[in-house]
């Protein structure tokens, strides 16, 4: 079993190779990702490697709708681990654009999101201890929509009940219109919750459930100890 410093070598090796492949094909690739502390080992090694970043578009799957410098916001995050060395010439889309109305928030980001090709290049998800990901959360009022693959939009906000604040999301339909479609996670908790939640028929009770066995993508799982 590799240790986490050797899997977010791995990981960064297949999320770079990716988005060259996407630059060499399309002329743009991009790169959507998670919060949380995670990520924080894999944003340092993708940070450093030689890819032609000006040509990256980075997002984030869901962020909470806080202002900036707000130290919850995951925006906080990406540009202190991510957007540094040779990767701080990609383009970064912020999700929280109008921290004063979230509806209006979402008007400007939708138009913002359109900017970037289909299929995304590369979709990082994370994964809570109560199978969340993104801010698709299993006690959400807002999760079956969030779930549905008839869904019309790309994003959605989210007010889940075992989490704070307002959420802003992509759905899950537009989680899944990516070339690569990546779980990152560690801890043996977690490892249980997703040997079940692997399981399971549907996203009930764990919504990353929903996310494998999808036509089109498959979910590929970057787990260690």
């Amino acid at each position: 079993m590799l240790d986490r410093s050797a899997l977010e070598e791995k990981l960064a090796d297949e999320v770079c190779h990716q988005l060259q492949k996407d630059i060499d094909d399309r002329g743009q690739a991009s790169l959507l990702v998670s919060g949380g502390s995670t990520p924080k080992g894999l944003f340092k090694v993708l940070s450093q490697r030689s890819i032609p970043w000006e040509k990256v578009i980075i997002t984030l799957v869901d962020e909470r709708f806080l202002p900036d410098g707000h130290e919850d916001q995951n925006g906080i995050l990406i540009k202190a681990h991510l957007l540094q060395s040779e990767a701080r010439r990609a383009v970064y889309l912020p999700m929280v654009q109008d921290p004063s109305d979230i509806h209006r928030n979402m008007q400007v980001l939708k138009e913002e999101v359109k900017q970037i090709q289909r299929p995304f290049s590369v979709v990082i998800l994370g994964m809570g201890g109560d199978g969340h990901t993104a801010s698709l959360f299993p006690e959400s009022p807002q999760l079956d929509l969030g779930m549905a693959l008839d869904q019309k939009e790309d994003l959605m906000i989210t007010e889940p009940v075992t989490a704070p604040y307002q959420r802003i999301t992509f759905t899950r339909k537009a989680l899944l219109q990516t070339h690569r479609l990546l779980l990152h996670c560690y801890g043996e908790e977690k490892q249980q919750v997703l040997t079940n939640a692997l399981q399971q028929e549907g996203y009930l009770p764990y919504p990353i459930g929903g996310f494998n066995g999808q036509e089109g993508v498959e979910l590929e799982v970057f787990w260690t100890k």
